[in-house]
């Protein structure tokens, strides 16, 4: 695809989003600094169409329509860095057992003076027994035990195949296009249905509505994807098969797939992804690692310190 094509698709699905939930708040300075769309480009972009407010040098743009516009050129952007980042947990020689130890960090202005950090009662529920332990006013570590499970090197042949207890869903992944998409959106699945545009939230809650109304056996997850030093906020589907339940994520083993960044013949959208996720909870809501005294979510970074067998 030509660089003015890809440009022009990613502007078409940024305007199936309705305007009312874009916020165009983001300087041409930002757009160069932090997405990587410098002047050349943003003038290519707004020739195409590209969506703005105000005129002049005071153009506004919105966020999400920058990161999209990044994905789509795959320029070194953080969006597209960490889409590349995701999908290393699919590219190692093998899935293991190991032992993570973690370093939860809140980000919030102002938390590191106020000192009223705690974890969540999930994190501490999912980490190993005794491991989590405060290291400042907004800092803890811990460690995370991550089982390769069906994907272990000595599991029978074929035991991470979830294709029939997937059904339709690897399909119905198929369909969708991938979108980073504005928090109001990304629990609302007709929004997904109608546009076909989904990351991996608006992804799950599309999935698991459409397993619902198929009277299959599937839930949300969410989590972190163990990619390198930085593992990321994710979220999945699981499947139940017999009286366990698996992971698996047939929407984003496609998109990595069609980014050419995984192996589709090594990692299928029906393959389990047990081992390369770390689950803290079943809900968007309930994705939180550090939390203030009234119990509120914190923007919280997380860092892989070593891992171990």
């Amino acid at each position: 695809m030509s660089r003015e094509r890809a440009i022009e698709a990613a502007l078409e699905r940024a305007a199936r989003v309705p305007r009312r939930f874009r916020r165009f708040e983001v300087s041409a300075g930002t757009a160069a600094r932090v997405h990587r769309i410098g002047e050349a480009l943003l003038g290519e972009a707004l020739d195409l169409g590209l969506a703005y407010e105000g005129s002049g040098a005071d153009r506004r743009f919105d966020d999400f329509d920058l990161k999209n516009l990044g994905l789509a050129l795959r320029i070194p952007s953080p969006a597209w860095l960490q889409v590349r980042l995701s999908a290393q947990p699919f590219n190692t020689a093998v899935v293991a057992t190991t032992t993570y130890r973690a370093r939860f960090q809140g980000r919030e202005a102002g938390v590191r003076e106020a000192g009223v950090l705690e974890p969540s009662p999930r994190l501490a529920s999912g980490v190993l027994d005794g491991t989590l332990r405060r290291l400042g006013p907004d800092v803890f570590e811990a460690d995370l035990r991550v089982s390769a499970g069906e994907n272990a090197a000595d599991a029978d042949q074929g035991a991470a195949d979830c294709a029939r207890e997937l059904g339709p869903l690897p399909a119905e992944a198929a369909r969708l296009e991938y979108h980073l998409v504005p928090d109001e959106l990304c629990d609302d699945a007709g929004f997904v249905r109608e546009t076909r545009l989904a990351d991996c939230r608006a992804g799950t809650t599309y999935l698991v509505h459409v397993a619902a109304a198929a009277g299959m056996p599937v839930r949300r997850a969410g989590g972190l994807l163990l990619a390198g030093a930085f593992p990321l906020p994710h979220h999945w589907i699981e499947v139940r098969r017999g009286d366990r339940w698996l992971p698996a994520d047939p929407l984003y083993l496609t998109i990595l797939a069609a980014y050419g960044l995984v192996d589709a013949d090594r990692w299928p959208s029906h393959r389990s992804v047990v081992g390369t996720v770390w689950k803290i909870c079943d809900s968007y809501a309930g994705l939180r690692f550090l939390t203030d005294a009234d119990g509120r979510r914190v923007k919280t970074s997380v860092r892989i310190l070593r891992r171990w067998p």
